[in-house]
């Protein structure tokens, strides 16, 4: 009778230390899957941006080549306005 208390005993025990063990365990691969997760956020975050930074400077330069353009269209204007 003594050893099926002990065995319930130790089983008990053994049980629960594992579960103890295993709720850390799981906490901690949790943890780490949030901050890989995280990781890849925050690379498709700079990939985005790195991309916008660059569609911005296309814009820019294009901006730029239709203002010329517009200004080079005002004085051809103001030559055929002068010629009638």
């Amino acid at each position: 009778m003594n050893n099926e208390y002990l065995l319930l005993l130790t089983n008990t025990i053994t049980g629960l230390a594992g579960w103890f063990v295993g709720r850390r365990r799981q906490r901690a691969e949790t943890d780490n899957q949030v901050l890989r997760n995280l990781e890849i956020s925050i690379d498709l975050y700079r990939q985005v941006i790195e991309d916008m930074k660059t569609k911005i400077g296309q814009l820019k330069r294009r901006i730029a080549e239709l203002e010329h353009k517009i200004d080079q269209l005002h004085e051809e204007n103001k030559k055929l306005k002068a010629n009638l």
